[in-house]
Formats: C-alpha cells, structure tokens, sequence
C-alpha cells in the first residue's frame, strides 16, 4: 500500500550517513523511525514532534515549503500506532477528505471524473470465470500494449480534460483514488452532490454501493478496474520488463504474468505526492529523491512488520543453554523442533512460562497446544513448527547481517542495506544450490541456509518493486508538474 509517514532522521547506511545528513540540511530528506526488532514500539508521538521541529529549522525556501507540504499531507499524527503505517494510508485519506469536504469545486469534479472512468471502462479484469489471471490488473496488463482499447497515457489525458489541461490538478484528480487500491477513506460534500443530482445524476452514478465493494460507501472504482492498470500516465511510468520477470522468477516461479496483481496505485500515489511538493515549491529532482527514499522506508517497515516477532524469538532460541548443549550431530532447527516436541508431549508448557521459556512461546506461536501427548497433535505440531520456522529462520538471517532494528539507540526500519554477512552474489550461488556451502553459520544445516537465502531474495525483489513504482510515478510528476506562487494550491484550480 502507499503508506508512509515522517519521522526522525537515520542514518540507512555508515557509508551514506554525510549524504543523508547533507541532503536533511538541504531541505531534500527525512525520514521515518520505523518499527524496531522489539514488539510494543510506540514513537509516533514522538516522532512527530521531531520531523516538525526539523522542517521548522530549515531557512524560509521552496524545499522547506514542499517538505512542509509532504508533511502535512502524510501526517503522522493521524496514525494510532507504529503498525498501523504499514497497513493503512489514514494521513492520505484524511487529507483528501478535508479537500473534498472543504471545495466543492474539487469534489464535484472528482465525482463527475470516476463516474465517466466507471462508465466507459472495465470495473472487473475477469470476464471469463475460466480464464486463468488475476481478478484485478496484472503485470501482464500495460495500456497501449497488451490493451489496445487504452493507449499508453489514457487516465492523465483524461484527467486533464476535467482540470482544462492542469497537470497538477490532474494528478490530485487521480491521487485521491489511485493511493491505494482499497480502504481510500470516506468522503462526502453535500453542495456538490446536490449540484450533480439536480443535474439528473442518480445517487448509484456518483458512488458505490458498500455491498458490490465490500467496504464504505465509495466514488472509487473498484481494485478490478482499468483505472489501475500500468502505463496509464505514461508509456514509461511503469517498471523495466526485466524486474516483471525477476518478480515472476523470485516470487512466483511457475506463475504467468497475468496471475500477478501489478500494484500500480504506487505508481499513482508517488505521481501525486511528488507533484505537491514541485508545487510547493521543491525542485523537482529533489523531490524525486524524497519520494524514493519515502519508498524505501516504507517497504523497510512493511518488512519489519512480518519478521519482527519471528527474529526474536530467532535470537531467543539461539541462546537457549539446552539448545547451546545440543548434539553435535544435530543442526539447529532439529534441536529447536526436538525440544519444543519433548515440551508438548511432558505437558511442561503453561501461559506463563510463555513469557519465560522461548520453546514453550514457539509452540504457543504456532498454534498447536501444550499438550501433544497424542501422536496426531504431535505429527501436526510438527509440521506447523516446520512451517514457522521457515519464516523465522530467514528473520533471523536477516537481522544479523542487514541494517535494522536499534542502532546507537536509535529504531531504523528494516533496510536491503548489508552491514555484515556475505557478497550477495554468493548468497545467490549458495541459494541457487551452485555452491555447497553454509554460509548462513548459527546451526542451521545447509538446506535451511539455503531456504533463507531465497526467502531473503524475495525480500530484496520487493524493495526493488516498490522503489521502482515509486521511481516511476515521481519522474513522471518532476517532468509536467509545476511550481506554484506562495500560498497557491492546485486545487484552488478546480473553481477557475
């Protein structure tokens, strides 16, 4: 999803630790403190008071004005806690709802903007309940390629025949659906659905019902729709053929293109995000590199999210006595599925030796019980402890050798940058089963070295998924955006 919010500064690597704190002075990046390795983390508060206190520093420019207007519209305030960056966008739709409730001209533009997208395009990419591809738009669906219907560049032309050629208009037309694919918030102005209804509109034509979209009550086209297809601002604001098929191959190998849902609404939200702040008044380079940064830290806390709990209990076991003890002749992950079966089957686990003993924590974390006295309770836990540890042994991995969780006392996000461990090509030819070497080290046999490794790998592809999206919308807004006067907004431009 395209979520992201500001916190403090971080230093993502020792060697770009004076380009980050040059580019923070010149007004170009902050950045956010993420979600560490340590569950109950709750800095927002924080967190915010520092980015503001940051901008407000920054001498009276364009670049302090277009941070200031990244600022508040992301608004870490609106966020109740850190986990909640990863998964909603609630500054984004907050701040398109005052927009729509506060002008009426925006709002019924917006309204009269996705009923015509809902009425002269596909709202379902699955005609054929047999055809094999993704119910919403794909990796193999590029408008002026493989939809011929669409030329390349079909949803910024149309919005700029609702904005009299306005790019930056054009692109908060958009903005306010294309953020995110689902949960775009809510957002009503009496004024201008009273204007449209007495112009003959139906109440059905301007929104949605929640029952056909499973949500609110909503003018957004559904997530199956074209309106979110790839290529739709541009011939070039989509990523490289080559990093689709990286995705396909890394991902989801054995999977067609057209199976893969495509997450253009990156591509989309960056495009609006980046044109606020050119017509803020930031250069539109600079920009550029604020939004991919953004993206970064964004996909780094979407990734602390999920291995945050698996790596501590990781690190937990690791420095288990017994576990330390263990037969030579016994790698680490059988030690650990070992003991945690000889816990269940003695029934030695309880709730509160959860918080004190990391076998008894690792079979309430799969699910299984504490009792696994029976042969088929101990078969399943087994298998769910098999399964968990293939999520948590790669956590492990990772925090070990990438920059993440607490460093000098400061929470980064989660990061593709390598501090320790390996040179990624012999991560890949040790993955790739080219070289038979552990080079994982910790007690894990080969094969689960190997499992990581990939599973690491997917990781790495989604960083440069979401990057690239992100790189895509913004050098599309950096090449038709505008500055605008001091005090202007482009959407004062809906009432000219």
């Amino acid at each position: 999803m395209f979520s992201m919010f500001l916190d403090c500064l971080i230093l993502k690597r020792s060697a770009r630790a004076l380009l980050f704190a040059t580019l923070l002075f010149s007004g170009a990046v902050f950045a956010q403190d993420a979600v560490q390795i340590d569950p109950g983390n709750q800095k927002l508060s924080s967190a915010d008071r520092i980015a503001n206190i940051l901008i407000n520093s920054l001498p009276e420019s364009g670049v302090k004005k277009g941070l200031q207007r990244y600022y508040e519209i992301i608004n870490p305030s609106a966020y109740e806690a850190d986990a909640e960056v990863a998964f909603t966008n609630s500054g984004l739709s907050l701040y398109f709802a005052r927009q729509f409730k506060g002008n009426a001209c925006f709002a019924e533009k917006t309204l009269r903007f996705y009923h015509d997208i809902r009425s002269n395009t596909k709202n379902t990419q699955r005609p054929d309940p047999q055809m094999q591809r993704h119910s919403r738009t794909s990796l193999g669906d590029t408008a002026g390629e493989t939809r011929k219907d669409l030329p390349a560049g079909w949803l910024f032309q149309k919005a700029l025949t609702f904005t009299k050629g306005n790019p930056n208009a054009a692109l908060s037309l958009i903005g306010i659906c294309g953020h995110d694919d689902i949960a775009q918030g809510t957002a009503f102005n009496q004024e201008a659905e009273d204007k449209l209804l007495a112009q003959g509109y139906k109440w059905e034509d301007l929104y949605l019902d929640p029952d056909t979209t499973g949500e609110e009550e909503t003018f957004c086209p559904p997530r199956e729709s074209d309106f979110y297809i790839a290529r739709s601002l541009s011939k070039k604001s989509d990523i490289s053929d080559s990093l689709k098929r990286r995705i396909l191959d890394v991902q989801y190998p054995g999977k067609k293109a057209e199976q893969i849902a495509s997450k253009n609404y990156h591509v989309l939200g960056a495009a609006f995000m980046t044109c606020q702040m050119i017509e803020a008044g930031l250069n539109p380079y600079l920009a550029v590199q604020v939004e991919t940064t953004a993206a970064n830290l964004y996909r780094g806390i979407r990734l602390c999210q999920n291995i945050e709990a698996p790596a501590s209990l990781f690190w937990k076991l690791q420095k288990m006595p017994e576990l330390l003890r263990r037969p030579h002749s016994y790698t680490f992950e059988q030690a650990v599925i070992r003991k945690a079966l000889d816990r269940g089957t003695n029934k030695e686990c309880t709730m509160k030796k959860v918080e004190t003993d990391p076998l008894c924590e690792l079979l309430y974390k799969v699910g299984s019980g504490f009792d696994l006295t029976s042969p088929r309770a101990a078969a399943r836990a087994e298998e769910q402890l098999n399964k968990y540890l293939d999520m948590m042994i790669p956590s492990g991995v990772y925090t070990s050798w990438n920059i993440t969780g607490k460093v000098a006392g400061i929470s980064i996000p989660c990061t593709r940058d390598q501090l320790f461990g390996p040179h990624p090509f012999m991560k890949w030819l040790v993955g790739q089963g080219h070289l038979p070497l552990n080079i994982c080290g910790k007690g894990l046999s080969l094969e689960s070295c190997r499992k990581a490794l990939n599973t690491l790998r997917t990781w790495e592809v989604d960083f440069d998924w979401t990057v690239s999206q992100h790189l895509a919308g913004a050098q599309f807004a950096a090449g038709v955006c505008k500055p605008l006067p001091q005090g202007k907004s482009s959407f004062q431009n809906f009432c000219d």
